[in-house]
Order: structure tokens, then C-alpha cells, then sequence
């Protein structure tokens, strides 16, 4: 008996229930591709937070020039009035003199150690950092909608193979039923009592359900192929359906709707991102800095070492042709875009709600009736059954009675599956 548990184990553990599913959703590559969107940009805000913290630049340049630098120099310079032939008295002759001096060395290195800050920029830098705020909180909020998404395509793949695997089922319970209706054929038959032709059509019946069989089993295999590609992990059979019910509606709950906010209040710091443009920009600058004719920085023969400075710049953009006009006012059309989306959005969520209720009591309907008629179609069976093995029903009817009784079955527990799928759609539809 011992051995017969160990091989049962596996299966047992590779049947999930729906719960712990959904606990598997994190380990979906879908889920990690958005985990590392939010890395990102998270590295984003950081880059914004950077800008207020100014900037340390390090350089050091090399120049080798063509030329060794000189400086020209003209020099006005008196002409002896003797060379001239002419008497002292007359007024004295310049003539330019044309000379050269050396400044530089071929061989130029610079160093300098920089640091810049930002001290006003319109508010440009809080703006941005703002921004970066906001679209970290709508990653994380575009996560929990892409695992509410998730959810809700295992429920509806869970519902699918709840219901292919009642109805494999119930065609089995068909199949056996044929076997029994077969083997009593078949001694009719001996007893002369019917002819070949209602055997083999028995045989045509049982072997059409074992067809249907094999083609329901492949689609559950599909079924669980999808599931294994969403969850990123191989599930052999599923449990039973969840009891559920119906929760309340909390609609500004939903992760896609807080998302969606998140855009609005994102198109509202852009529009004073954009309006920093019109504010002048301030920055101090500092640096040590050295200008010398060795790699050291230690030698110069033409000119003083260091260079070292304290700079304050101001900026202020007077004119550039109405754009800084158009971006507020794209950034002030985006705005309303977002806020016109967000209302028809929010249409679209209340209508798919209302929509998953209708279809909720629908199918609540038909399971009522589903139930009916499986009572029914089970009564009328057991009527044509008794009567074949009496040899006073055709086995028409009898394969008829039996592939009824089968779609009944197969038919309630598919309703039972829809419910459970629009009892949670409507759940989380309502922001649950």
C-alpha cells in the first residue's frame, strides 16, 4: 500500500487551488519585467534629486600647438637727423619697429577642479523631482494593475479547466454507461433478440464519446500550457472552485483609476515644469584651476599658475520665437486630454461592473435550470435503459438519452465555473 502513496504524492501537490495560484503571480515574468520598470525609476528620481546637490568636475586637457604662442609688438622709434641729411632743427622721424616675444611653450596642460551649483532655476529642479515622485507612485500603482489583469486571467483559465475537467467527467460516465449498454447489446444478440447493426451502433457511439474525450483533454492541456506560461510554472490539475461572494464596490480603489490620477496630477507639475522658462537661471561656480607647461602643473615661464576663480552666472531668456509658449500651453492641452480620458475611463469601468452583474445573474439563472434538467435528463435514462435491457427501446434513443445526460452534467458545472469567473471579475471590477 506504501508504494501506491508515494506515487499519488506528486500529483497531489501539483493539484493548486485557486488561492495559491494567485500567490504565483509573482513569479511571472510579466511581473518582473514591471519590478525592474519601477527600478528604474526609482534610478530616475534619483538622477532628479541629483540636480540639487550641483556638480564636482575633474579635468585635466593636454595641447600640443603647431606654433610656440608669441606676441607681436610695433614700437614707434626716432631716426637721427644726420642719417637724414637735414638739419637738427626740423622736427625728429619715427619709423615702426616690427618685434617678437616669446609667451608660451608648445606644450600646454590644464588642470581644474570644478564645482557647480545651482542656486535658482525657476523652480525647475523641484518640479522635475515632482514628476519623478509621481511616476515612481504610477509604476508601482501600473504593477498592482498588472497583477489585478493577471488575476483575472487565471480565474478565467482556473473556470475554463474546472469546467473541460467535469466534463471529462461526465463523458467518461457516458462511456461507461455505452460499455454496460454494450456488453447487454451483446447478449440480446446471442438471444437473437436484436441484429449486428445495433451493437455496432453502440460501438459508433462509444468510440465518437472517446474522440470527444480526447479532444476536450488536449484543450485542457492547451489550458494549462497558458497557465504555466503566465505564472512561470509547470501546474499539472487544479482543485476545486473557491466560495466566493459578491464584495461591495469601492471603484477609486482600483489600481488603474489611482494610475490614471497619478497621469493628471503628473499633466499639472508639467505645466509648472514648462513655466520655469520664463524665471532667469542663477548658478555659482568655483574651481581650482592651473594652466602650466609640464604634465605636474608645476612650471610656468610665461604666465602665472593658478587660475583658480569664483564665477556667479545669470541667465534669462528674453525671445525665442513663442516657444516656451507653446510648450505651456501643450503641456496645459495634455492636462485636459488626461482629464477627458479619466472620465471616459471611468464610464468604461462603472459599465463593465454593472455588465459583470448582468451576466452574473444570468448564469445564476441557468444553474437553476441547469440542476432541472440534469434531474430530468437522469429520469429519462434510467426510463430508456430499463426499456433497452427489455429490448423495447431503440438504441438510437438510448444513445441519445446517455449524450444528453453527459452535456447536461457538462453544462452545470461549466455554469458553476462562469459564476465563480463573474463573482470575482465583479470583485475586482468593483475595486476589490
Amino acid at each position: 500500500m506504501k508504494w501506491k502513496i508515494v506515487f499519488l504524492l506528486p500529483i497531489f501537490l501539483n493539484a493548486e487551488n485557486f488561492n495559491e495560484l494567485i500567490k504565483l503571480i509573482n513569479n511571472s515574468n510579466i511581473v518582473k519585467i514591471y519590478e525592474k520598470n519601477i527600478e528604474i525609476q526609482k534610478k530616475r528620481l534619483n538622477q532628479a534629486i541629483a540636480k540639487n546637490y550641483g556638480r564636482l568636475d575633474l579635468e585635466y586637457d593636454y595641447e600640443y600647438l603647431a606654433d610656440r604662442p608669441v606676441m607681436k609688438m610695433n614700437s614707434p622709434e626716432p631716426i637721427a637727423a644726420e642719417n637724414l641729411g637735414s638739419a637738427p632743427l626740423y622736427p625728429l622721424v619715427y619709423k615702426n619697429i616690427h618685434s617678437k616675444l616669446t609667451v608660451g611653450k608648445k606644450n600646454n596642460f590644464v588642470g581644474s577642479l570644478t564645482y557647480s551649483y545651482p542656486l535658482f532655476t525657476g523652480f525647475a529642479i523641484s518640479n522635475l523631482i515632482d514628476v519623478e515622485k509621481l511616476n515612481l507612485i504610477k509604476s508601482k500603482l501600473k504593477l498592482q494593475n498588472i497583477k489585478r489583469n493577471l488575476k483575472l486571467k487565471i480565474a478565467k483559465i482556473y473556470a475554463e479547466i474546472y469546467a473541460i475537467k467535469k466534463k471529462i467527467y461526465a463523458l467518461n460516465e457516458a462511456k461507461d454507461a455505452l460499455l454496460a449498454a454494450k456488453e447487454k447489446a451483446k447478449a440480446l444478440y446471442n438471444e437473437g433478440l436484436i441484429n449486428k447493426s445495433t451493437v455496432d451502433e453502440i460501438d459508433a457511439k462509444y468510440y465518437e464519446i472517446k474522440a470527444n474525450i480526447d479532444e476536450v483533454k488536449a484543450q485542457k492541456k492547451s489550458l494549462f500550457n497558458i497557465l504555466k506560461y503566465i505564472i512561470n510554472k509547470k501546474i499539472n490539475s487544479i482543485s476545486k472552485l473557491p466560495n466566493i461572494s459578491l464584495k461591495s464596490v469601492e471603484f477609486l480603489n482600483r489600481p488603474d483609476i489611482l494610475e490614471i490620477k497619478k497621469t493628471l496630477q503628473i499633466a499639472t507639475k508639467n505645466i509648472d515644469l514648462q513655466k520655469s522658462n520664463f524665471y532667469p537661471k542663477i548658478f555659482i561656480q568655483a574651481g581650482i584651476k592651473k594652466e602650466a607647461t609640464d604634465a605636474t602643473l608645476n612650471n610656468n615661464d610665461y604666465r602665472n599658475i593658478d587660475n583658480s576663480y569664483v564665477a556667479l552666472s545669470f541667465k534669462y531668456n528674453i525671445f525665442n520665437g513663442g516657444a516656451d509658449r507653446a510648450k505651456i500651453e501643450e503641456a496645459k492641452i495634455t492636462k485636459i486630454k488626461s482629464y477627458i480620458f479619466f472620465r471616459d475611463y471611468f464610464n468604461k469601468v462603472k459599465t463593465d461592473y454593472k455588465n459583470d452583474l448582468l451576466n452574473l445573474n444570468a448564469f445564476k439563472n441557468r444553474l437553476l435550470s441547469a440542476k432541472k434538467e440534469i434531474k430530468a435528463r437522469r429520469s429519462y435514462y434510467e426510463y430508456i435503459k430499463a426499456k433497452f435491457d427489455e429490448g423495447l427501446a431503440d438504441v438510437t434513443d438510448l444513445n441519445d438519452a446517455i449524450a444528453k445526460l453527459a452535456a447536461a452534467k457538462a453544462k452545470k458545472d461549466y455554469i458553476k465555473s462562469q459564476i465563480f469567473f463573474y463573482t470575482l471579475k465583479a470583485n475586482i471590477d468593483g475595486g476589490n
